[in-house]
């Protein structure tokens, strides 16, 4: 499908979301992450078909409220009944963002679109910022989400071996 964004040209294969976990991989500028930005609908292009689907999108690069601890920073996010032990953040939710450090912030975002009422997820780079543990923890918390939603989707972007790896059983797509 040939996908036009102003004066932007982008060609994808046709991509069909079915459940379970698809990893989209390639070289940087391919458009990975705009590929993810239209189907949460945040970008509107000529060419480009967007279901009506409810999605989750935890971006690469999350924009927090400044003046709002984390605490509330999820409640604005409507992320209901989160387990804030699993990615060690439970000591964290008094304080602001300015105050954690950036793998502390990815753990945040991947808990709000985790906990978000979706069906579908949309994860960009979602271990990038993570050590080896705590992104087990989070590949963990992933497989576990798709497991508990029989026709949940999960769109993976990711340069991370350690996450290609885990889930080299799961559709792939190289852009």
């Amino acid at each position: 499908m040939i996908v036009k964004l102003g004066t932007h040209t982008i060609t994808y294969p046709r991509i069909e979301l079915s459940a379970g976990i698809m990893v989209v991989t390639g070289a940087s500028g391919t458009g990975k992450t705009t590929l993810l930005r239209l189907l949460h609908g945040e970008l509107k292009a000529e060419g480009f078909e967007q279901n009506v689907l409810k999605t989750a999108l935890m971006p690469q690069t999350p924009t927090w409220i400044p003046y709002l601890k984390m605490s509330e920073q999820l409640k604005v996010a409507r992320a209901k009944d989160v387990d804030f032990s699993s990615l060690g953040l439970d000591q964290l939710l008094h304080r602001y963002p300015h105050q954690l450090s950036i793998g502390q912030l990815q753990r945040f975002s991947l808990l709000a679109a985790l906990h978000a009422n979706t069906d579908v997820l949309l994860l960009d780079e979602p271990t990038s910022a993570l050590d080896d543990d705590w992104a087990e923890a989070a590949m963990t918390l992933i497989s576990a989400w798709v497991a508990s939603k029989p026709k949940g989707s999960v769109v993976v972007v990711t340069h991370d071996e350690r996450l290609k790896k885990t889930f080299a059983t799961a559709k792939q797509l190289h852009l």
